[in-house]
Order: structure tokens, then C-alpha cells, then sequence
């Protein structure tokens, strides 16, 4: 068993993601039985039933396919995707003029970041079931929450439908603190990492404060698979080169969005400065990551950034996002669509409908299609935080990560004194969390860490 999945799912994702990046892997992003790259004669191909392929069998399928990449990108490919921080930026757009913050404003703000990431994620958690849009509308039209407008109810008595139990804290009428979450636990572990390794911190460094900090069933896809290889690796070996491996290394998730939850503090330290953020964020989403998972991270610290500033707007928070990205990367064509489709047609409805009909083929934690919903709640929410996080989780997919990233934007882009306090005040100023290195704390004593910490690396 190869970490996060076996050798029968390895093939199969990795096909698809071979097929997304432009390699020339065959016609359509769904392999068939009849694929050159499986280890059976041609004659036989089209007589198979996959059930009756052995691991094995899909081992070899797999080192066949993986094999595809030393033919380089297919011809006709549109997009220019280089894993390289200063090739990054040399193709991004511009970046939007930004005036900085007084310190006052910077430290309410980063309230706002922080407090309106939290609430975001707990409004988010308990619909991540795997729901699209739909069914995220019919769950809440059975309990009168449609359209969303407050804590989500933890169950469907029309439906038969109960929420996940393990996030029963996170429902209307439990919420008392932030539980325990990913997305939490990836904004404290960037932290502990900045307060103890500073801005030269190396992808090793990234890989072992997840090992020390967060339990191996608190991470998943790209970061799941990524754990694994770090748990294996030789004491005695050269860690520090072994670790350039690991984003390849048996990862079709490679283009996820760890990075995209990862990153909101290099966003948080660098106020109205993009590309410090996205510099820094590159590096974190490089531990496991490539091309749009990678930029995913820099988006996201570009946006938070931007909206750390004066006089936000959501276009010019967008624009922060974009001046850290290739102009020509699948993330960029997707926000620009999303930019497009809204200005044309300003129904959030019909907007997250399209991202489905052409984003939506993506597996459920992909960079891509999340990203295009949480720049949508940006655009449609206008810089209202309820109208934000409310956008993000009714578009459904990873309702908890999409609500909790525009949530940090738009905090950042507001501050604190305008967040409705019925998001903020059951929260009791409380944050749970699985991170050995942090535990139980308060989300104001994460402020105040994240402003010493700002001081500390940049005067």
C-alpha cells in the first residue's frame, strides 16, 4: 500500500493528473482498459474487467504511465506553468497600487483575518460531505436555512440526513469555540514554523514541523502522501535533497489545495506587499505541491495582502491575488472566467453553476475549481462578511476550506469591529486544536503572536 491509496487508485488519479498538467497521456482525463499503459497485450485489452487486474498489475500500469512525463507537455498545450518562484513572477500580472495600513488598522485588521477565518471554517464544516450546490440547497431548504444566513442545523428530519456528528460543536445552537480543523490547525502550524525558523525556513523544515506538530490522520491528499514519504526517509540520509523528491513521488495530488490552506499567514505578515507573501507561501506549498497547487498558496497570500490595505476592494483584493500567479496557468484562466462571468451575469447562482460545468471534473480537494468558488464569494459578497462566507459554503464542494479562505480575506479587508458578532461571539474567543504545539489557546493570543512575529521578521 503506497501511503494514501493503493496502486489500482494511484493509476487512475495520476492519469488524470498527467492528463490536466499536458502531458500526452490519451484523449479524455478518464483512462479506459484499452490504455497502452497497461502491462497486458493490445489483443486482450478491450476484454477486461478491471476488478480482475491485481495490484500488482496496477504497479506496473502505474511506472508505465509515469513514464509519459520524459515526452514533455503535448503539443497545442495553452498554458505556461513553471514550479519556479522568480519564473512565477516574471509571467504574473501586475500588481494593483496599495497603500499600507497605520499600525492601529493593521492590528484590528488582522483581528478581523483571524477571528473571520475561524468563524469561516466552523460555518463551512459541517456540510463537507461531498454536497455540490444543489444538494446543499436541499439540505438547508429542509430545515428552513435557505438561503444561509446562520449557524447550519445538524440535521434533516424531512431528509433522514444527520451532519457529521464529529462536527456537532460546529452547529446552530453548539457552537461554543473553534474545534479542531485543518485549515486552523495549517494557519497555527505556519506560525510555530515562522516563530521558530524564521523567513530562511527550507522545505525540510516545512515537512518536519507537520511531523512534530500534527497527527498523520489530521492530513490529507497531497499532505497525507507527503507525511508518508517523511516518516520513510532514512535518518542517515540526505534529507534535505531526499525532500525535493516528495511532491512527485506517488502524488497525483500534487495540484491540490493544501496550499491554499497553508498560506493565509504570509499574507497576515505582509500587509499590502503581495509578492513578500506569496514569496514565502511559494516555498510552504513547494513541500508537496506543483504548478497550480503551488499557486493556489500564493493566490491566496496575495489576496490576504491586498486586502490588508487601504480602502479594499474586492477587484483589487483579486488583482493582489493575480500580480502572484502565471498569467497564463490554469488558476489564472480560472479567476479571470470567474472575474468575466460575474461582470456579465451577477447571479451567484448561474456563476457557481458554470465553475461546475467546467471546472467540475476536478476531484474534490483540487486547487483549481475551489479557488474559482472562493473568488466568486469574494466578487458576489462585495467586502459583507456574512454574504462572503454564506456564498462560499452554499456553492458547496470543501465548504469548510472555501468559507474559511474568503472568510480570512474579507476579515482582513473589514477588520474585526465589522464582523456580525453572532459569527464571533459564540466562539468564545476559543480555538481547539490537534497541533502538539499549540493545543487550546485564544484566537486574540494568535493575533498578538502574529503581530510580535511581524515585528520580529520585518522591523
Amino acid at each position: 500500500m503506497p501511503g494514501y491509496a493503493n496502486w489500482k487508485t494511484l493509476y487512475k488519479d495520476e492519469y488524470f493528473q498527467l492528463y490536466e498538467e499536458g502531458y500526452p497521456v490519451g484523449n479524455l482525463p478518464k483512462p479506459d482498459l484499452t490504455a497502452e499503459y497497461l502491462p497486458f497485450p493490445a489483443e486482450v485489452r478491450g476484454e477486461l474487467i478491471e476488478d480482475n487486474i491485481s495490484e500488482e498489475e496496477w504497479e506496473k500500469a502505474y511506472w508505465n504511465l509515469w513514464q509519459v512525463r520524459e515526452k514533455g507537455i503535448r503539443a497545442g498545450y495553452p498554458y505556461i506553468e513553471p514550479d519556479d518562484y522568480d519564473e512565477i513572477i516574471s509571467q504574473a500580472a501586475p500588481m494593483p497600487s496599495l497603500e499600507p495600513l497605520s499600525q492601529a488598522e493593521y492590528e484590528e485588521r488582522l483581528m478581523g483575518a483571524w477571528f473571520g477565518r475561524a468563524a469561516g471554517v466552523a460555518l463551512g464544516k459541517p456540510l463537507e460531505m461531498g454536497y455540490d450546490r444543489l444538494m446543499v440547497k436541499k439540505y438547508l431548504e429542509s430545515v428552513d436555512a435557505y438561503p444561509l444566513n446562520d449557524w447550519v442545523p445538524p440535521r434533516s428530519e424531512k431528509l433522514g440526513i444527520t451532519l457529521r456528528t464529529d462536527c456537532l460543536p460546529s452547529t446552530r445552537g453548539n457552537v461554543q469555540f473553534m474545534q479542531s480543523d485543518d485549515d486552523i490547525h495549517y494557519t497555527i502550524c505556519a506560525l510555530l514554523l515562522a516563530e521558530q525558523k524564521g523567513l530562511d525556513f527550507s522545505c525540510l523544515d516545512v515537512g518536519l514541523n507537520m511531523l512534530d506538530n500534527i497527527p498523520y490522520h489530521w492530513v490529507w491528499v497531497a499532505d497525507n502522501q507527503a507525511y508518508y514519504h517523511m516518516v520513510s526517509l532514512a535518518s542517515d540520509c540526505n534529507r534535505e535533497e531526499r525532500v525535493k523528491d516528495i511532491p512527485l513521488k506517488l502524488n497525483p495530488w500534487r495540484e491540490c489545495m493544501d496550499g491554499q490552506l497553508k498560506t493565509d499567514l504570509w499574507g497576515y505578515l505582509s500587509p499590502g506587499n503581495p509578492r513578500q507573501g506569496a514569496k514565502y507561501a511559494h516555498r510552504l506549498s513547494s513541500f508537496s505541491l506543483v504548478k497550480n497547487g503551488i499557486y493556489g498558496g500564493m493566490y491566496v497570500a496575495g489576496c490576504v495582502s491586498a486586502a490588508l490595505s487601504q480602502d479594499p476592494t474586492p477587484e483589487k483584493i483579486i488583482q493582489g491575488g493575480l500580480s502572484v500567479i502565471p498569467h497564463n496557468s490554469r488558476l489564472a484562466h480560472a479567476v479571470r472566467n470567474v472575474v468575466q462571468w460575474y461582470q456579465a451575469d451577477p447571479d451567484w447562482i448561474t456563476v457557481c453553476d458554470r465553475i461546475y460545468e467546467h471546472y467540475g471534473h476536478w476531484y474534490f480537494a483540487g486547487a483549481i475549481h475551489n479557488l474559482a468558488w472562493v473568488t466568486l464569494a469574494v466578487l458576489h459578497g462585495g467586502l459583507d462578511y456574512t454574504k462572503t462566507i454564506t456564498t462560499a459554503v452554499m456553492c458547496g464542494t470543501d465548504t469548510d476550506c472555501n468559507s474559511g479562505t474568503s472568510a480570512s480575506i474579507v476579515g482582513a479587508a473589514v477588520g474585526y469591529n465589522n464582523l456580525d458578532r453572532r459569527w464571533v461571539e459564540p466562539l468564545h474567543d476559543t480555538v481547539r486544536s490537534a497541533v502538539a504545539g499549540f493545543g487550546t489557546g485564544s484566537i486574540s493570543g494568535l493575533v498578538q503572536r502574529t503581530i510580535a512575529l511581524r515585528k520580529k521578521l520585518f522591523g
